[in-house]
């Protein structure tokens, strides 16, 4: 039934095209015979047209130079009510009243056959009646439909000079061409005759597959239900897949800290997976993790995301990346009922020094050059909460580059189900190593190895890769150019010795009058804190204050021997509410981070040490 269908389908085509070519056949031989006979009144015509434009010039030259627009208007309507061959004239100015081309298209009407007036809104400096006309002495272009007239039309057309023979507008006298439409209108009349047999055969080719599909249609509905299924979950998974993506920072070299190139990559063996990497700079640190969630697909790729939340919101405020780690895993831990764990490292990079401090969770250790950097395991994420995460450090050289991975790479298999494995990772790095390649080129080769090695394989595990380099130099004191000290004992009186100090420093610094009224503010704020909470009851203990001038930085170092106190740890104060409505206490941390570029707090050797920075805008 179907071939029946297709059948009839084809004949009507059939006879479409041999009803079509026969009426064209006719006509083209009749319009040949009529065009042998009527060739002088062609000429004639041609020469009738080609006199009226080259009458027309010198009057439009002479109303054009005058400016007087309504005259010339009404010299055209009139010369066009005495054509019959003529249905309009273009008459385009070549510098209108806002120096631009301008024109008007005055045309017969059909109904009335009255002038009307029109202004061309189209672009016709491209029309080949105007580019050419404004040649030459006369020019016919080929026939084209009009903008304005269901008609074929040729237009002569040339150009109208002021007194001074120069060229101030274009003049086209538009012809049509009624021997093609009237063809046009004959093959019309002759597709009609012939409608009746087709549209039946089209009828009965219509009626065939119409029950075609009425049969088909219990069997559509059932694949449209699975299909439709399908396409949801398919839809939902890429955009969890976009939003997954979106997730993860830009990774690429990190134009505010020239000291550091960053680069990273994500694919994961699903539309969705359970790796991830994350990058934030704060107060000159680089805070970067990388992790890989148990299992696969949607469970894990959840996991992730509140992981690197949690990331995110943990280094706003925490500097040591073991306490990062541990708020993360005692977040976790807490009603994991499914059993999921994360493998994590975290580490924080000095920028300015290179000091390295990182803690991990189970992750496999990161290259520093073609070496593994020394890690001590721990337990994974999300297992055993209150666990004590152990901290490490280790101090990056000029030129070194840390690469940390997932084990997507070094398990990755082949289609014999051999794994990439270390040996192979070991060669890229090398190779990467020995020709100091970017941490951007250092991935692509490396992925480009993975593809090499795995070929056509599906890939069975997300594979999650990042690499920076760490460009700064090892003498940070160096650039130094000025330092200061001072140390006041536990009495808040003692710090009014504090603004003359710092009014020098900041001078010294060519600073300007306000940056050092904040200066003065954020550190007399730090101090009287130190004071208060690392040195309760009025306890004996002494406040060190040092503080450094380079080039682009002044720096306050505050350090004490009290109990350990981190004001970074306070949460922003909400001071959209009133004093009434705020909770105590944080205004002063608010304070210090608004009037300051960068604050860090670290504990080192039983001391508090509390760094602030302000970058130098000299006034």
């Amino acid at each position: 039934m179907l071939i029946v269908a297709a059948l009839l389908l084809e004949l009507t085509t059939a006879m479409q095209y041999f009803s079509t070519r026969t009426g064209i056949t006719r006509q083209m031989v009749e319009m040949a015979h009529r065009d042998l006979s009527e060739s002088d009144r062609t000429a004639e015509l041609k020469r009738e047209v080609e006199l009226t434009v080259a009458q027309m010039l010198p009057t439009l030259g002479r109303l054009t130079s005058q400016l007087a627009s309504d005259s010339l208007h009404l010299y055209i309507d009139e010369i066009l009510g005495q054509q019959d061959e003529i249905v309009g004239f273009d008459f385009c100015l070549v510098k209108g009243k806002n120096g631009k081309p301008d024109g008007i298209y005055i045309y017969k009407d059909d109904k009335t056959g009255a002038p009307t007036e029109h202004h061309i809104d189209f672009d016709f400096t491209k029309r080949s009646w105007y580019q050419e006309g404004i040649k030459c002495d006369g020019f016919w272009s080929e026939p084209y439909m009009s903008n304005y007239k269901v008609i074929l039309m040729c237009t002569y057309s040339r150009p109208v000079r002021d007194a001074e023979g120069q060229i101030v507008a274009i003049l086209g006298a538009d012809v049509p061409m009624r021997d093609v439409s009237a063809l046009a209108s004959q093959l019309f009349e002759d597709q009609q005759r012939s409608l009746l047999p087709i549209v039946l055969l089209h009828g009965l080719g219509l009626l065939l597959l119409a029950f075609i599909i009425v049969r088909s249609v219990r069997s559509i509905r059932r694949l449209q239900v699975v299909g439709a299924e399908k396409e949801r979950i398919a839809n939902e998974l890429s955009i969890a897949s976009r939003i997954q993506q979106a997730m993860l920072p830009k990774a690429a070299p990190l134009p505010e800290h020239g000291n550091v190139e960053l680069s990273a990559a994500l694919t994961p063996a699903r539309e969705v997976g359970g790796d991830f990497y994350d990058f934030v700079v704060r107060d000159e640190k680089l805070f970067f993790c990388i992790g890989d969630v148990s299992g696969k697909g949607v469970p894990a790729a959840l996991v992730m995301a509140m992981a690197i939340s949690a990331f995110r919101m943990m280094s706003e405020h925490e500097s040591a990346p073991e306490r990062i780690i541990a708020q993360i895993n005692n977040s976790m831990a807490r009603d994991n009922d499914y059993n999921m764990f994360i493998t994590l490292f975290i580490g924080v990079l000095d920028l300015k020094t290179g000091k390295l401090l990182y803690s991990n969770a189970g992750h496999k250790p990161p290259m520093i050059d073609k070496q593994p950097l020394p890690v001590t395991p721990n337990l994974p994420v999300g297992i055993l909460p209150e666990f004590d995460f152990a901290l490490q450090e280790t101090t990056i050289k000029k030129g070194s580059t840390l690469f940390l991975y997932t084990d997507g790479l070094t398990e990755a298999e082949n289609e014999t189900h051999e794994q990439f494995g270390l040996e192979r990772m070991q060669a890229v790095i090398d190779s990467a190593m020995q020709e100091e390649v970017s941490p951007e080129v250092f991935i692509d080769r490396m992925t480009e190895a993975v593809h090499d090695f795995v070929g056509e394989t599906e890939q069975s595990d997300d594979l999650t890769m990042l690499a920076l380099r760490y460009q700064s130099k090892q003498d940070c004191t160096a650039d130094i150019e000025l330092q200061h000290h001072l140390t006041l004992p536990c009495d808040v009186a003692q710090t009014t010795r504090l603004g003359e100090w710092i009014e020098g420093i900041c001078e010294a610094a060519s600073l300007s009058a306000s940056a050092t009224m904040q200066i003065n503010l954020a550190i007399e704020e730090a101090v009287v804190n130190v004071m208060k909470y690392a040195y309760p009851d009025n306890s004996n203990g002494e406040v060190q204050i040092d503080a450094s001038i380079d080039h682009e930085w002044l720096k306050f170092i505050i350090t004490d021997a009290g109990r350990p106190f981190d004001p970074t740890t306070s949460d922003d104060v909400d001071t959209s509410l009133s004093a009434e409505e705020r909770n105590i206490g944080g205004l002063g941390i608010h304070l210090m981070r608004k009037m300051m570029d960068s604050i860090n707090y670290e504990r080192i050797d039983g001391h508090n040490v509390l760094t602030m920075g302000k970058k130098i805008v000299k006034g």
